[in-house]
């Protein structure tokens, strides 16, 4: 999935974490078995711990809300979610496949199953799969599988395909990456115009962040436009002095 560096697969919205210490074995804690809530509320404090990069915390709070319901599929679909955002792909299809196996039509599992097999470079798998979840009309999240769709065309190498997934997928209830990524794909078919709307309007939907100037900014530098790069440059370091694109831009502005 190359073209410099593509992002996350979407969806997902997979992020590298902090991941605490293993236990051997699921624990309840403080909740009470007996209680008929402690499997939400276990599976609250799962989402609350991934969301701090505490992965490997929520994948055993999830499995202690298994303990309690194990014929659950939303359970099954978090604990997948939690191993794809881990690394691993092959667990977390397993855990996937228990959903569906549990809520053939759960869409949310489905799609992140395709995310997985994406993950592992099973294109067939996962093009069957979020065509699947497509065809239901009432799924919610089109925008983050027209993302998943484009990310697996740009493997193979099918720009055309990739570039219609991703226009939509690049929706403001869409993923931030598929305008980053669609910007690439038009670069690469030699569509500079959009590229560069592309950017920009991945860069107005979150100005904080420092890696969208400095994406624009390489490519605007590649075109020839050195006084608007140099701009977009010194706004990377004016948001993120310190940070790895910092150092890009300054490498870029000449030391």
């Amino acid at each position: 999935m190359r073209l410099e560096r593509w992002g996350v697969i979407a969806l997902l919205a997979v992020l590298s974490g902090c991941a605490s210490a293993r236990s051997t074995q699921p624990s309840l804690g403080d909740f009470d078995p007996k209680d008929p809530l402690a499997p939400t509320l276990l599976m609250q404090r799962g989402q609350a711990m991934m969301a701090e990069g505490r992965l490997d915390a929520a994948t055993e709070s999830y499995k202690a809300a298994l303990k309690l319901q194990p014929t659950n599929p939303v359970i099954h679909n978090l604990l997948g979610v939690a191993r794809l955002q881990g690394g691993d792909a092959a667990g977390a299809i397993e855990a996937f496949n228990r959903a569906l196996g549990l809520a053939n039509s759960y869409s949310d599992a489905r799609n992140n199953r395709g995310a997985a097999y994406l993950r592992l470079g099973q294109y067939a798998l996962a093009e069957a799969d979020f065509l699947s979840v497509l065809a239901d009309r009432s799924y919610a999240n089109r925008a983050g599988v027209h993302f998943n769709l484009g990310a697996l065309y740009v493997s193979r190498g099918n720009f055309a395909a990739a570039e219609g997934n991703l226009r939509k997928g690049a929706v403001p209830s869409g993923p931030l990456a598929a305008y980053v990524m669609l910007g690439q794909v038009e670069e690469k078919l030699g569509k500079p115009v959009l590229a560069e709307i592309a950017y920009r309007e991945a860069m107005a939907r979150a100005p904080e962040r420092a890696d969208l100037p400095l994406t624009l900014g390489l490519f605007l530098d590649r075109q020839g436009r050195r006084e608007e790069a140099v701009e977009l440059f010194r706004r990377v370091l004016s948001l993120a002095p310190d940070s790895p694109e910092a150092q890009q831009a300054k490498e870029r502005l000449g030391g």
